[in-house]
């Protein structure tokens, strides 16, 4: 039955070995785990389902500080939209201009991973030391060196699953790797919310034991030039076409990551502020009941945990199916109309009070912030010689938004009213949606160029 269950062998595999006789087309030295007993404890222990038990790790460690910090600053601060805002946006930009700055620093080191192991335990230790104080500065120096840190882990961590030479074996490992960090982040603010409405340290302490078991984890991994073999001149041939057509479609795509992460981050830094709020006055529904149900008057925390869990659960799911499709690839049009939905969605975001309308606002963010960050990842791996340097760019777009995100809508829901910046996301949009299809004519131009004036 495990040969019919194609998704099983594109997660478990990379004992060291290459000992198959119809592996031939793969360039890892591996064990298809569809051909090993299941049970078989070592198998599922390989470096690649190592390296996605690490990223669910980290991620659910970083969501846990993502949902809990905004709750600090209004409870422990006594500070609003525009201070959490604030330190996102802090966090953000460092981090961008950190993963900037490590694509030239680990590309020449001979184990990148080791860089990702020094991030981690950086960001555990100023995660703990974020609220030891009640100054709002030192609180966000440590809220910006922690996430800074983390520029160091993910640039790594997709450069070394994006060294798969065969595009298509490439794209399931992606999708699973994917899958990994983003079920922490859905399920961490389950858990997170809960700690913080019980006392608001116990989460940022939970961190610290997160981070040390991933530094671990990461440690044992090989070197990625160790672990996969270079591709074949068969394999460069018959992919030549598909990867013109991603070099097209990359700049498009870390633009459309940056939109991504700009309406992403709003839903973490600013939107719980609304949350907060609508407790508070007693105006929180279901649906439109009157007068609300009691279990959302209080625990503000928990309530907008809920949310959290719906982005990040759809973002898993639209891991998992572009880790299984190709329909995707090299389509803007699906990411357009993705787009334009969660537009709409943010214009409802700035006037109900319904939790179920704001679930499924949330559910298209993160179908749009997943396809928008799986294409740019996917993309910027198809020149393998510069993939580590782009894995960085894609993550700097992603640090980029959330610095767009945090301060602009911060600073605007915290003058003119939470609604105003909400009504007003469909004209960035549109902008985004404008400057997205300019840039693919643009690639679709230099995709008509000889290879060699390809870079």
């Amino acid at each position: 039955m495990l040969e019919r269950l194609p998704t099983v062998s594109g997660f478990f595999t990379g004992d060291g070995r290459n000992t198959l006789p119809h592996s031939t087309h793969h360039s890892t030295r591996h064990v298809d785990f569809a051909e090993t007993n299941p049970l078989d404890f070592p198998a599922m222990f390989t470096p690649f389902s190592r390296i996605c038990l690490g990223a669910f790790l980290v991620d659910f460690a970083v969501m846990i500080f993502i949902t809990a910090m905004p709750f600090f600053v209004y409870s422990q601060l006594e500070g609003g939209a525009a201070m959490s805002g604030g330190i996102g946006a802090s966090q953000a930009a460092c981090y961008a201009l950190a993963s900037f700055g490590s694509a030239w620093l680990v590309t020449r080191a001979k184990n990148g991973m080791i860089f990702a192991v020094a991030g981690v335990i950086l960001f555990g230790l100023f995660s703990c030391l974020f609220p030891m104080s009640g100054n709002p500065y030192v609180c966000m120096a440590a809220a910006t060196i922690a996430m800074a840190s983390m520029a160091l882990v993910w640039p790594a961590l997709h450069s070394w699953v994006g060294g798969e030479p065969d595009v298509h074996q490439r794209a399931k490992r992606m999708g699973w790797f994917n899958i990994s960090w983003s079920c922490g982040f859905a399920l961490s603010p389950l858990v997170a919310g809960p700690l913080f409405d019980h006392d608001y340290r116990l989460p940022f302490f939970a961190i610290m034991g997160l981070c040390a078991v991933c530094a671990g984890l990461l440690r044992t991994l090989p070197r990625e030039k160790d672990h996969y073999l270079p591709a074949s001149e068969e394999q460069l041939a018959a992919r030549a076409g598909h990867d013109r057509a991603s070099e097209a479609h990359l700049h498009s795509a870390w633009c459309a990551t940056f939109a991504g992460s700009v309406l992403a981050t709003v839903t973490r830094n600013v939107f719980p502020k609304r949350i907060d709020e609508l407790v508070a006055s007693g105006e929180l529904r279901f649906f439109w009941e009157d007068p609300p149900a009691a279990i959302l008057t209080a625990n503000a925390a928990t309530k907008y945990s809920w949310l959290a869990f719906a982005l990040g659960a759809t973002t898993v799911c639209s891991f998992f199916i572009l880790g299984r499709t190709r329909r995707w690839h090299h389509n803007a049009a699906f990411v357009l109309g993705l787009e334009a939905l969660v537009a709409a969605a943010f214009w409802s975001l700035g006037t109900t009070r319904s939790l179920a309308v704001m679930s499924l606002c949330f559910i298209a963010t993160g179908a749009f912030a997943g396809v928008t960050f799986f294409q740019g990842v996917y993309y910027s791996m198809a020149d393998t010689g510069k993939k580590h340097r782009r894995a960085a760019i894609n993550e700097g777009a992603v640090g980029l938004g959330g610095f767009a995100g945090s301060l602009v809508f911060g600073y605007l829901a915290g003058r003119y009213g939470m609604a105003m910046p909400f009504h007003y996301t469909p004209v960035f949009v549109a902008a985004m949606m404008t400057l997205q299809m300019t840039l693919l004519r643009y690639g679709q131009r230099r995709e008509q160029e000889p290879p060699a004036s390809i870079g």
